[in-house]
C-alpha cells in the first residue's frame, strides 16, 4: 500500500541558533554551526512488538537525503501492503543545517511520527529514518497506548541497531620540501589533523584533513612555521568515516 496522506510536520533549522520543537514548545534544540561530528546508524535494524493483539513492525535505517527517505519509506509500503498504517520519521543533518520530518500516516496526530521521532533523538541520531508499521488487533488502544505502543516500538529497533560516528572536516592541499615534514606533521597533530594522501616527487605534495573547529588559523600557523615557504590551499569539506559501534 500507499503510505496515507496524512498530515505531516517538518522543520529545518539553517544557521548557528536555537530553535523550539513544535510538538513541545518548551524544548529547545542547539543547531551548532560546522560541528566536527555526528552520530548515525551503522546499519538497519527491525524489531517487532505486540500490544493488545495489535503488531508493530518498526525498521530504523541510515539515509542521506530526504530523497532516499521517501524511498525506503515506499519500499516498506510495498512490503507490508495489507498494513492500515505506514507511520516514519526522519532526522536529516548535521548543522549547519538540520531537519526533521514526521507522518502520523492516518493514525490521531501526534501519536505515531514523534514517538518515532523521539527514539531517533534519544539516541542522538542523524542521517536516519524510523519505520512502525501498524497491523491492527482488533482493540483500540487510545491516544496514549497509541503513543507509547509506537514509541516502544522504534526505540527497540534502535537498540538492535549499530552506531557509526561521521567525522566532519576540510582538507588542505600543501606543498612542502622534504625537510619540513616533522615539523608539519607536528603541527598537525597539534590540531588533530591526518595526512590523507600523500605524493613524493621533487618536494612533497600532501593532502590533509582537519575538524572544522581545528580549520580556523591553520593557513596562517603554517605559513608562520614554514616561513612562508609553504601556504596551504583550502580544499572542500569532506565527511570521515569514525569509529563504529
Amino acid at each position: 500500500m500507499t503510505p496515507a496522506a496524512a498530515p505531516a510536520s517538518s522543520r529545518r533549522l539553517t544557521g548557528n541558533r536555537t530553535a523550539c520543537s513544535p510538538a513541545n514548545p518548551g524544548t529547545t534544540v542547539m543547531i551548532e554551526h560546522r560541528p566536527d561530528s555526528y552520530l548515525t546508524l551503522g546499519a538497519s535494524a527491525r524489531a517487532e512488538t505486540r500490544v493488545q493483539r495489535s503488531r508493530f513492525l518498526a525498521l530504523v535505517t541510515p539515509v542521506t537525503d530526504e530523497e532516499s527517505a521517501r524511498a525506503a519509506i515506499s519500499r516498506e509500503a510495498r512490503r507490508c501492503h495489507d498494513a492500515r498504517h505506514v507511520c516514519y520519521a526522519w532526522r536529516l543533518g548535521p548543522g549547519p543545517e538540520f531537519s526533521e520530518h514526521r507522518n502520523d500516516a492516518g493514525e490521531p496526530a501526534g501519536t505515531a511520527g514523534e514517538p518515532i521521532l523521539a527514539a531517533l533523538r534519544r539516541r542522538g541520531l542523524s542521517d536516519c529514518l524510523g519505520i512502525v508499521v501498524r497491523y491492527f488487533g482488533g482493540v483500540k488502544l487510545g491516544t496514549g497506548g497509541l503513543a507509547r505502543a509506537y514509541g516502544e516500538a522504534a526505540t527497540a529497533a534502535v537498540a538492535a541497531a549499530p552506531e557509526r560516528v561521521i567525522l566532519l572536516g576540510q582538507e588542505f592541499d600543501l606543498s612542502l620540501p622534504y625537510a619540513l615534514q616533522k615539523t608539519l606533521r607536528h603541527l598537525l597533530a597539534g590540531r588533530q589533523g591526518r595526512v590523507a594522501n600523500e605524493t613524493y616527487g621533487t618536494d612533497v605534495a600532501w593532502r590533509v584533513w582537519l575538524p572544522h573547529s581545528r580549520c580556523a588559523g591553520f593557513v596562517d600557523a603554517v605559513t608562520e612555521a614554514t616561513a612562508g615557504q609553504v601556504v596551504p590551499a583550502p580544499g572542500a569539506d569532506v565527511p570521515r568515516n569514525g569509529s563504529s559501534q
